[in-house]
């Protein structure tokens, strides 16, 4: 989604000019002061009043003075504060004072809290029948709601909630929860009781399909997956939600309970889909820019549910554009290479779900590309035919792939050009190209929100085998495991930290293939870099050329960051973010030697580290040696993803080579600054 650029300045100015607030006469709030706010948190009773602080924050609304709003957030505070246990709060003062010639008002707002109300006891009735759980439960009501402890009036329902809840987790699909509390004012203390009816342990009854027109209700019921008679457990039905919704046929799913006439210990699960539109066509555009190219496009998808009957989908996907290289001294050069030229995406994507077995979705992808990159032109076929597999509660998923691309390059650089075997052997580069490969996912999710996440953990691996048997020209492996972990600060703070490793190792005459191959750079990998410009670079061959990024077989990237949500602006919470990002890609594992047999037909007398010398070429990540960039950002997270702007500055290996001979990649380019959609990770 390469509008970005476009879509944040207008989110800002549209919503700038929808959501004002008419002043009427009446003065902008510049301050809001709170004084004597010591047992509860000030900043959510901020949230629960009507008056609010204008925003430092350029473009944003201002909230203007109602002076009846005063009065009633006197009568709100104290409630507020009575839900918390201090039933004799009592708001002493609200001053409200012009300022800014009368333009402004700061208002201030003084709380006398007075003495909390304590637990005193708390009784748990009716928890004995469901058995060894029953002792558990007690222990963590005890530990939520202990005795001395400030009543809390949100606690209390939450604590009440999550009880009925454990016990549905447990199979009693019925279960009731009643509670009561005494407070005695006078003697600042409250008890506190719960009422339990587990009910009947209940098991899966008649499972029943509603709002189905177009769709087999067999075939809902088939991919639903769920057994009558088996145990009922809530997440059992929300998986069901899920697989269902997932297919993307129906436009909302709701899976429900109730209780079995005949039988009092079974659950008759009910579930009800709306059907979406089986025929969608979606067009747009936009561009994106970087310091080294550019480009504008167009898109168009044609998406066709329901294709050849059952849950089979068909999309199809054109994406036509013309790229730009921003690369002056190249232009006209009579030794060629590309500048600008055409690029085209054009896919078909075949999808059958509950192939072979229920759970496991066939996809089939074929495709045409038409590009541009820093040394080369190309066009050709791919195509892609895998199997999906997931796994407990979807938080699992396994995958098996076929994948195929033939290419054919033009308008190639000198470098590419002089020797075509060593050319091979170095930049896993051949005309025509072909490569195939195996490809095995892994992945285990166990974030919150993947597309926000602010708390758990994520794993996955990838692995590749590239063979001649396959139909392609090189015989490779390639190894990449992931793992991200989101620690929550506060409310507001997430720690977010990632590690990915990748190795490939190539066999016979060529080396790895230069499409597969590791490269950093850009929002979403190494943000020191702009995009894909982190891995050995050698003279492209001609004069003034910056340096060709060749990529390597093996990388490492460490990134770590910090992101606060800082207020929310219109509906959406608009934050900032630093990050450490550290990584390197070392040079491809061939001989190396063969940079310098190559060196003379490359016209850069001076070599890569402009001392004449040829540099010192590792074919393994040097630890010790990692390019490191620190940065920040802005966050404003949206329906359609977190909108997000970021700078980063290198802080070291900015010079053409270290003392060691060690080369290093754009040299006295400290900063990259980078515009995208959705996470960095």
């Amino acid at each position: 989604m390469r509008w970005r650029r476009t879509l944040w300045l207008s989110l800002l100015l549209g919503a700038a000019g929808c959501a004002a607030e008419k002043a009427n006469g009446r003065p902008w709030i510049h301050n809001l002061t709170i004084k004597g706010v010591k047992g509860v948190s000030a900043k959510d009773l901020k949230s629960k009043i009507a008056l609010e602080k204008t925003s430092w924050i350029p473009l944003s609304p201002k909230h203007y003075l109602d002076p009846f709003e005063v009065d009633l957030d006197k009568k709100r505070i104290e409630a507020y504060y009575a839900a918390h246990g201090y039933f004799f709060a009592r708001v002493t003062n609200a001053e409200v004072n012009l300022v800014k010639g009368g333009k402004a008002a700061d208002v201030h707002l003084v709380i006398d809290e007075g003495p909390p109300t304590k637990i005193n006891e708390l009784n748990v009735d009716g928890l004995d029948p469901i058995g060894p759980a029953a002792q558990k439960l007690h222990r963590r009501l005890k530990l939520k709601l202990p005795k001395g402890s400030i009543f809390d009036h949100a606690r209390y329902l939450e604590q009440k909630g999550l009880l009925e809840t454990k016990l549905k987790n447990l199979g009693f699909a019925w279960a009731d929860v009643q509670g009561e509390v005494d407070v005695d004012r006078d003697a600042k203390s409250a008890d506190v009781r719960f009422k339990i009816d587990p009910g009947p342990k209940a098991r899966i009854g008649h499972v029943y399909i509603r709002g189905f027109d177009v769709i087999d209700p067999k075939l809902i019921l088939e991919h639903a997956a769920i057994k009558e008679g088996a145990t009922f457990d809530p997440q059992t039905l929300e998986d069901v939600r899920g697989r269902i919704y997932n297919l993307g046929v129906f436009s909302s799913v709701k899976v429900e309970y109730e209780r079995d006439p005949s039988e009092p210990d079974l659950a008759d699960v009910i579930i009800t889909v709306h059907e979406g539109k089986f025929r969608e066509l979606r067009l747009g555009g936009g561009f994106n820019f970087e310091s080294t190219r550019y480009d504008v496009h167009l898109a168009g998808q044609y998406t066709k549910h329901s294709f050849l009957g059952g849950l089979r989908t068909l999309k199809l996907r054109l994406e036509p554009g013309w790229v730009f290289l921003v690369n002056p001294e190249s232009i006209g050069a009579p030794t060629g290479g590309p500048t600008n030229g055409p690029s085209l995406k054009a896919e078909a994507t075949f999808t059958q779900p509950d192939f072979i077995a229920p759970w496991y979705d066939l996809k089939w992808i074929v495709g045409y590309d038409v590009g541009i990159d820093y040394a080369y032109q190309y066009h050709g076929p791919r195509t892609t035919l895998g199997v999906t597999r997931p796994l407990w509660h979807n938080r699992i998923n396994l995958g098996l792939s076929y994948n195929f691309n033939f290419l054919l390059f033009f308008n190639t650089v000198p470098a590419f050009q002089d020797d075509p075997h060593a050319a091979g052997q170095l930049y896993g580069y051949t005309n025509p190209y072909r490569v195939a490969w195996l490809q095995e996912d892994f992945s285990i999710d166990l974030r919150d929100k993947p597309l926000a996440p602010h708390k758990g953990a994520y794993f996955g691996t990838s692995l590749e085998e590239g063979a001649l048997y396959f139909g392609g020209s090189f015989d490779y492996e390639k190894l990449l495991p992931e793992a991200r972990f989101y620690i929550p600060i506060t409310k507001y703070v997430t720690f977010a930290t990632r590690g990915m490793f990748g190795q490939i190792f190539s066999q016979g005459d060529l080396g790895s293939p230069v499409t597969r191959r590791f490269y950093m750079g850009g929002p979403d990998s190494h943000r020191g870099f702009n995009y894909n410009r982190l891995s050995l670079q050698v003279p492209i061959g001609f004069p003034g050329a910056p340096n060709l990024p060749i990529g390597g077989d093996q990388m490492l990237l460490l990134s770590g960051e910090l992101r606060i949500n800082i207020v929310k602006l219109y509906g959406n919470w608009f934050g900032i973010t630093t990050f450490l990002d550290a990584g390197d890609v070392a040079a491809p594992s061939t001989n190396a030697n063969l940079l310098a047999v190559l060196a003379p037909s490359v016209t850069n007398p001076g070599g890569i580290c402009g001392n004449g010398q040829m540099p010192k070429l590792e074919s393994s990540v040097q630890f010790s040696e990692l390019h490191t960039a620190v940065g920040g950002g802005l966050r404003y997270k949206t329906v359609i993803g977190t909108i997000r702007a970021d700078v980063g500055v290198r802080l070291n290996r900015t010079t053409p080579c270290e003392p060691n001979g060690l080369p290093n990649p754009d040299p006295n380019s400290r900063v990259a600054f980078h515009i995208s959609i959705g996470e960095s990770f």
